[in-house]
């Protein structure tokens, strides 16, 4: 019997040992990275129920944030070079060539312009009107899901706010209960409270930006769709103008 408790004390001291020299070996650098981390989700964990609400909020905000940034940079851009081209067949009445040009792109822009273009021919106030519905049709696209940041800005405040309250709840409960005897036990509610608040906060201000970000772009693409269709309309009057002057 005294065998098997010395064999199992040497086997748990040979544990210990690997297991420290297994963490001392560790690289500096996963070591730090683990220390952080671990740091992160402690601080999570302090900041009380909350902050899982927060952080999920924050985290579908950023989704959206990336998307819009995407979408706008990359798929609802249209180049100034690309513009003077379609203008400039249409100048040259290749209606048809300018035409295929605007179907090769899904812009609003390009939408707007190919509106017009189906309706050169017609009169003034329906291709004005044909060129008004396409840029409103566009509308929703360019604010898809924007105002889910917005409610995200709003939200993650009060979030931190209720969570500052139930913080100081715990402390105050734990006040009455234990007295000032153990600081520990009240200042950890506080701690709460103040990482639940400062969590909201600047989930917030990050989520502020970026919805100021994006609502200005969305105002740029508002104004390169009404300069569009404004010059388009102008061409279609320069060309109605240069067709009188050469008719008999």
């Amino acid at each position: 019997m005294g065998h098997f408790e010395n064999d199992s004390q040497y086997l748990k001291d040979h544990c210990n040992r690997t297991l420290f020299r297994l963490k001392k070996e560790q690289p500096i650098g996963l070591r730090s990275s683990m220390q952080s981390l671990t740091s992160v989700f402690q601080l999570i964990s302090r900041g009380g129920f909350m902050m899982y609400p927060m952080l999920l909020g924050a985290l579908i905000a950023l989704t959206i944030i990336f998307e819009r940034i995407y979408a706008f940079h990359r798929t609802y851009a249209t180049s100034q070079e690309w513009t003077l081209q379609v203008f400039e067949l249409i100048r040259l009445r290749r209606f048809e060539q300018a035409q295929i040009l605007c179907q090769s792109k899904t812009t609003p822009v390009s939408g707007v312009i190919l509106s017009g273009i189906e309706h050169i021919e017609n009169p003034l106030e329906e291709m004005e009107l044909s060129m008004k519905n396409q840029a409103e049709a566009w509308m929703p696209l360019l604010e898809k899901r924007v105002e889910v940041i917005d409610t995200v800005i709003t939200a993650a405040p009060l979030m931190g706010l209720l969570g500052t309250i139930t913080g100081m709840m715990a402390s105050f409960e734990v006040l009455s209960e234990k007295g000032v005897n153990e600081p520990n036990a009240i200042t950890g509610g506080v701690a709460e409270a103040l990482i639940a608040t400062a969590t909201g906060l600047i989930i917030a201000l990050i989520c502020l930006v970026a919805y100021n970000y994006l609502t200005a772009k969305i105002k740029v693409y508002i104004y390169d769709v009404e300069s569009v269709a404004s010059r388009l309309v102008e061409l279609r009057l320069g060309l109605d103008r240069s067709q009188k002057k050469g008719s008999p």
